[in-house]
């Protein structure tokens, strides 16, 4: 292979693991072609399909052909260098990485060697970019809806361990799982689309997402909202909701945040999702006292997860996942020890309908839903036909069946293929703290992941904070944390507190992507300064903001995004690095005439910049810029 044009799926070879076993397709009994591209692989009874449609999407299905079940593991489609051949350079390339959870940092990477936050041994989930540095050239691979029971990963094959060399690239589907004798599964729809631009394949990847999802999904705008979690975490007492939702309501007006959250605190314990002693009005009580400010009452949940010191553990054993070894699979966390409940028991499913009712029933028309990626960490279930992937998908399907179509849900930590076409917003980054170490790490993960706004439902950047000496009258800033040196590849509590600059910063990638803006401060403790700033996040949104750069040499320190308002663009310049950079405006832009308007300041620039712009190390700069211009 010598260019990304020649990765197409009429060349790729087949590879199955299963219990017992590895099949290479070199190795197979039979491999057909036909003449509009569809293949098949056939090892011992078990055929492998990939049949194309005009659309050109591939759609991959196995068949059981045997006369015994089969416990599989995956399949994979791959494009290996070629042994002599012209080759793609590991060196000339960048891969944009998107794991399957925000949990994983996403951003664009080199092939060939790790940096502060990605090692090319991690493979992306979903989709995935490949792109030359120069000249332009760029290969997307992605999945597509409806997903089947597997989730689908690319990882990248070198040709040497050193990395430093040829490589190629893999369609990997994890399938964990029994396949019944006779039994045939659509395991997913493929895409591979080619281009000079990168960012150019992720919007048509974001509009096939789009077109082949319910338009009952997407809702009409972004979601705005206040959340509890950043600033009183699980201190959170049911008066300290009510006081910010007032002081929402007072300086925006009624109903100007669609919701005010309750995240992790207000449980008597993990599992146990009911009022505790924090909240003594009881939840539906709370409800009403948030409805009577204008805002609807939202709640945070982890739906599988269980404290193991509870009576429904304790009464119920066959309710949870197991490991490898057949004991309890327990999740240690900062919480306690944690089981899971098997979405895959019926009377699971009972108690899970029951609590999403009651909540409902309680007045919540908002619900986050957390953790749910911990399931993919067992491996014994009550049923063996349904992966990871499936039994996540089961419980979303039973959450939005039980709260109903017209509740908002965020699905926080679920594997995107599990939870697209189910939830309405998506979370996109890490949490969010008022660190740089945070800020700088999520907002990379927003610009990578920026074309699933509005394909996929809303993006959630997780929380709009200002918080910090200049914006507060509040010294403590927040609970009290360990703070750790600032170190290569920290991102979490690491490093001094975020000042102005950086919070405004955060805000302008909130704002610039056109997702959910979440408020996390204590809104009483907010000096005019830092109010003021959030009043800005409360005007006219604009669409998903595009970053023009992003598969760019420069594009990871000095990302540009392009959003479009109404009659305007938004035009907005990043600096993330730590030192001073000069960055220069996109040629449309440099020198451009016309009423435009500071970000921040809303003062009149008549013509927008043509040379180097120094900026500030964590910083951002801002305009509006008319629609009618000139150069």
């Amino acid at each position: 292979m010598q260019h990304l044009d020649e990765i197409v799926f009429d060349r790729a070879s087949a590879q199955v693991a299963f219990d017992g076993g590895t099949f290479a397709g070199e190795a197979a009994d039979a491999a057909e072609e036909r003449t509009d591209g569809s293949r098949s692989w056939r090892w011992s009874g078990l055929t492998l399909s990939l049949t194309v449609g005009a659309d050109g999407i591939h759609t991959v299905t196995v068949h059981n052909g045997g006369g015994k079940d089969i416990r599989l593991k995956s399949f994979s489609l791959e494009w290996r260098p070629v042994r002599g051949g012209p080759n793609l350079d590991a060196r000339e390339y960048v891969q944009l990485q998107h794991p399957s959870t925000f949990e994983g940092l996403a951003g664009v990477r080199p092939i060939h060697r790790p940096n502060d936050w990605s090692d090319p041994a991690d493979e992306s989930g979903m989709v995935t970019v490949l792109s030359r540095r120069r000249p332009g050239e760029a290969l997307l691979l992605g999945a597509l809806p409806p997903y089947g029971d597997c989730f689908v990963g690319f990882p990248i094959l070198h040709e040497h361990t050193h990395r430093d060399g040829a490589f190629g690239i893999a369609a990997r589907l994890n399938v964990p799982r029994r396949l019944a004798a006779g039994e045939s599964l659509t395991l997913a729809h493929l895409i591979a689309l080619h281009g000079t631009d990168g960012v150019a394949l992720l919007d048509r990847y974001a509009s096939l997402l789009r077109e082949r999802l319910p338009a009952s999904l997407f809702p009409e705008r972004r979601m705005t909202g206040w959340n509890s979690w950043d600033y009183y975490a699980g201190a959170v007492a049911e008066e300290d909701l009510v006081v910010n939702a007032r002081a929402a309501r007072d300086r925006w007006g009624a109903g100007a945040l669609d919701y005010i959250v309750i995240d992790e605190g207000y449980e008597r314990q993990w599992g146990v999702w009911e009022a505790g002693w924090k909240f003594p009005s009881g939840l539906k009580t709370f409800c009403d006292r948030i409805r009577e400010t204008g805002s609807e009452p939202g709640i945070w949940t982890a739906p599988l997860l269980v404290n193991v010191y509870t009576p429904l553990y304790r009464d119920h054993p066959d309710w949870f996942v197991g490991d490898a070894d057949g004991n309890p699979y327990v999740a240690s966390m900062g919480y306690g020890s944690m089981v899971l409940l098997d979405i895959t028991h019926p009377d699971v499913r009972a108690h899970l309908r029951s609590t999403f009712a009651e909540l409902r029933a309680a007045g919540f028309t908002y619900f986050k839903c957390d953790f749910a990626q911990y399931l993919m960490g067992a491996s014994r279930f009550y049923r063996d036909d349904v992966t990871p992937a499936g039994m996540i998908r089961e419980l979303f399907v039973l959450i939005r069946e039980t709260i109903g179509e017209d509740a908002y849900l965020l699905a926080c930590g679920a594997p995107y293929e599990s939870v697209v076409g189910i939830a309405n917003a998506h979370r996109t980054t890490g949490d969010t703290h008022h660190y740089w170490s945070h800020i700088r790490q999520n907002i990379r993960s927003m610009l990578a992941r920026w074309w699933m706004q509005g394909s996929v439902g809303n993006a959630d950047p997780d929380f709009a904070i200002v918080r910090c000496e200049s914006t507060t009258d509040d010294r403590r800033l927040s609970r009290r944390l360990a703070k750790s040196p600032w170190r290569r590849g920290g991102n979490f509590y690491t490093g001094r507190e975020m000042n102005e600059e950086e919070a405004k910063t955060l805000l302008l990638a909130c704002y610039a992507g056109g997702g959910d803006m979440v408020f996390s401060d204590a809104l009483p403790l907010l000096n005019e300064r830092g109010l003021g700033l959030l009043d800005a996040m409360l005007q006219e949104p604009v669409d998903r903001g595009v970053p023009l750069n992003l598969f760019d040499w420069d594009g990871d320190d000095l990302p540009i995004v392009e959003a479009q308002g109404k009659g305007r663009k938004l035009l907005v310049l990043f600096n993330l690095s730590d030192d001073y950079r000069s960055a220069r405006l996109p040629a449309a832009y440099a020198g451009l005439k016309g009423a435009h308007e500071e970000f921040w300041t809303r003062e009149r620039v008549d013509m927008l910049e043509g040379g180097d712009i120094v900026m500030g190390p964590h910083s951002a700069k801002a305009w509006w810029v008319a629609s009618e211009s000139e150069t």
